[in-house]
């Protein structure tokens, strides 16, 4: 044994003399700790980019000789869209003169694939249907289409202008609703009245209750697969495409539009190694048929707080085909939970108070593409350019104090005083960065514990004059300052504030980003602007005209005192307060879409899809939607590991630079809420902070304020980026030089180049 032990240790030894030598005789790079070692192999071909267009086109031509045939009737036309309907399962063709394109609500070569009669009902049926089981204590439901054997349903249907109405009646459920489809302005428009929807009790021996819990119309409509040049778009992170490829897929995506609802369903739990894929913050989806030749963008124009986008790849459920659709949901099922650990599952009494809706555009030539989808939705939104030009800002996230539990109560910790903040802005000032300062922590308690909505300043971190002459530099040198508050969050219940409950009557609570288990509690939606208000005065003797507000994208059902909130309505409160509060600058992170015309700066925005398995391509449809608009900046890179990498994708993205600082070394957040940030000391940070900014504002203030108005790969990790000032941005991300005969970009590089 002994000898054994004396040949481990000589053996150890022995292997450490070795990596001495060796590493010894290797020669020594002089480096900052910041700084990482580049030897990473770049694959362009996953689909954390974009690829390369497939330029195949596909079959156009007017189908409606066939259509007749096949016992279609001519409906109506409008403009260049004519409406066709087949009586027997309401499915429809729509075809669409500028492209020379039919699209049809159901696969056109259905009886090809060999599907089962069950399966072959679901594809053709116009109107696919969820309901609950009322009659039993389990909460369950089921699914049935229009044409499912024996399901007993009927439709008959009268005229509208340019379209028709189909009255449903689903006997064995007692359930009747109406379905309004109707063509014009270059758009297919599709909608589910909710005063039409009606439940019955089935039976009189043995009565039975059924509740609508969901509708799907025309859910395979543009369903196509691997046999022709196409792709599905879904708002998903900053964009992906689902190209229609010959390869199966087990899974699919299926997400609530803004995320769940928790105010019905419980807060789900994550392990702390998973990585949370983000709401779904669009409420549209596209669909294209090749190349720059027809396409469809479909908006949710009503109900969109209570609906699921369903996009299922080639194969998935063993179908061949790929699909994109939105599913209404009209009422939901929440937990009642008991004293004795026991609960109760119940079903939302009424539908949601809200017509269903969808705009169906189409697009045709070089506007049928994610690029020109973008142009429509836009359309839509109400925006208004911001006229930058110049140099773009970069964001710097400036925590000021924070707090630790002491023995008699908090003890405060000054991380970034007014005056040292403004050390910082004029270094960075100097190294000729412009700074767009947002201030965390900057006011009396803090962010945590109702600090953020207090509009008092922190009197350690300097006095009132120290935060007006930081106010003041900025203002000289046209930079933004966002002070950061939570007016929609309180840290207690129902003292002194309008606190709401979920649907099941318990406490609304939020957990917060804090390392100290924070807990916060939701405020009455229609009193976002009283508590902006409420400071009001204090702000403008202080100079503070840029608010950041945390939470703003949060949107759910609740209960306030006697009344039910549903999500829509709730969004609908949003948007009305935020329109009170226009004479501030308003910012927040990761909005939903109804929420980009009231804003100056979008934070965090995604820079990539979630890269699911069967997303090809991750594209920058939010960039193409706001560049110009809306200033898009990056989540803070402190915390992301291959700077070269995040350069040129920003420069792709059109995305500015953010970092997070203090002026004071990050050991001192031990214990704190923020204990998380685990380097934030400027002096740290400082010259890959103007470094990041050099490289991306070499790129980006040559098309600041300018919208894009096109987006490709010409090669595998090589986009194009076309803006409306007649500049193109070239990137490369390619380990090697690229060059095609017009354009020469160095290895992992850019190029600004005049002229499009």
């Amino acid at each position: 044994m002994k000898k054994l032990y004396i040949s481990i240790v000589a053996c150890l030894l022995a292997l450490t003399t070795s990596l001495f030598l060796i590493n010894a005789s290797s020669p020594k790079a002089s480096r900052s700790s910041l700084e990482i070692e580049q030897t990473k192999q770049i694959d362009t071909t996953t689909n954390f980019y974009s690829q390369k267009e497939d330029t195949r086109t596909v079959e156009t031509g007017n189908k409606e000789s066939s259509l007749l045939l096949k016992g279609y009737k001519k409906i109506a036309t409008s403009g260049n869209l004519t409406l066709y309907r087949y009586n027997k399962t309401m499915a429809i063709a729509v075809y669409d003169k500028s492209s020379d394109y039919t699209w049809f609500s159901s696969y056109e070569n259905l009886s090809d694939l060999n599907l089962g009669s069950g399966v072959n009902a679901k594809i053709e049926s116009g109107v696919t249907i969820e309901y609950y089981n009322a009659n039993t204590s389990i909460v369950s439901y089921k699914e049935i289409s229009f044409t499912t054997k024996n399901s007993k349903a009927t439709v008959e249907y009268s005229d509208i202008e340019n379209g028709f109405v189909g009255h449903f009646n689903f006997p064995n459920q007692g359930i009747k609703f109406d379905v309004e489809v109707s063509i014009g302005n270059g758009s297919l428009y599709v909608n589910v009245p909710v005063d039409s929807i009606s439940e019955e009790t089935v039976g009189t021996l043995n009565p039975m209750n059924y509740q609508l819990k969901s509708v799907s119309v025309f859910p395979y409509f543009g369903s196509q697969n691997y046999q022709i040049n196409g792709y599905s778009f879904i708002p998903d992170g900053s964009g992906a495409l689902v190209r229609y490829v010959d390869e199966v897929s087990a899974t699919a995506y299926m997400k609530r539009v803004y995320g769940n609802d928790y105010g019905f369903s419980q807060v789900s739990t994550l392990n702390s190694h998973i990585k949370d894929s983000g709401n779904l913050s669009l409420p549209i989806y596209g669909v294209n048929h090749g190349y720059n030749q027809a396409a469809f963008l479909c908006e949710i124009t009503s109900g969109d707080g209570a609906a699921e986008l369903h996009s299922y790849p080639y194969m998935y459920g063993n179908l061949p085909l790929n699909t994109t659709y939105f599913k209404m949901i009209t009422r939901d099922n929440y937990l009642i939970n008991f004293s004795d650990n026991s609960q109760l599952n119940l079903v939302n009494d009424v539908c949601y108070p809200n017509d269903y809706s969808l705009k169906y555009s189409f697009l045709s030539g070089e506007n049928a593409n994610y690029v020109g989808m973008a142009n429509k939705y836009r359309e839509s939104l109400g925006l208004t350019a911001n006229n930058n030009s110049g140099d773009i800002a970069l964001q710097l996230n400036v925590l000021g104090v924070d707090y630790k539990q002491g023995l008699f109560g908090k003890n405060y910790v000054e991380m970034t005083k007014y005056e040292e903040a403004l050390n910082i802005v004029k270094d960075l000032k100097h190294s000729d960065v412009n700074v767009l300062l947002t201030y965390l922590g900057w006011n009396k308690g803090g962010y945590f514990n109702d600090g953020a909505n207090n509009g008092k300043i922190h009197r350690s971190l300097g006095n009132k004059k120290a935060l007006k002459e930081l106010i003041s530099y900025m203002d000289e040198y046209n930079m933004e300052i966002d002070f950061t508050i939570a007016p929609t969050i309180s840290d207690s219940y129902g003292f002194k504030n309008s606190s709401v409950k979920k649907i099941n009557l318990v406490a609304y609570d939020k957990k917060l980003n804090s390392s100290l288990e924070q807990t916060g509690y939701y405020i009455n939606s229609a009193e976002l602007s009283k508590n902006i208000l409420k400071n009001d005065k204090r702000y403008s003797k202080l100079g503070i005209t840029g608010l950041n507000i945390d939470y703003l994208t949060d949107s759910y059902s609740y209960r306030y005192k006697s009344d039910v909130v549903y999500r829509t309505q709730m969004i609908q409160n949003i948007c009305n307060e935020l329109a009170k509060v226009d004479g501030y600058s308003i910012s927040t992170t990761s909005p939903n879409a109804y929420l980009y015309k009231y804003l100056n700066n979008y934070y965090s925005a995604s820079y990539e899809s979630s890269k699911y398995l069967y997303e090809t391509d991750s594209i920058p449809f939010i960039s193409l939607l706001l560049s110009g608009y809306v200033n898009l900046y990056s989540p803070n890179i402190n915390y992301i590991s291959d700077y070269d990498l995040m350069n040129l994708r920003m420069v792709e993205y059109n995305i500015a630079p953010s970092f997070i600082v203090t002026e004071d070394e990050a050991y001192n957040l031990r214990f704190t809420n923020y204990e998380y940030l685990n380097s934030t000391q400027y002096d740290l940070w400082e010259s890959l902070i103007k470094s990041t900014y050099s490289t991306v504002n070499g790129a980006l203030s040559k098309v600041n304020g300018a919208h894009i108005i096109n987006h490709r790969y010409i090669d595998a990790g090589v986009a194009e980026i076309t803006y409306s000032n007649n500049k193109t941005i070239y990137v490369n991300y390619n380990n090697h030089a690229y060059t095609n005969g017009s354009v020469s970009i160095a290895a992992n590089n850019y190029l600004v180049k005049e002229g499009m």
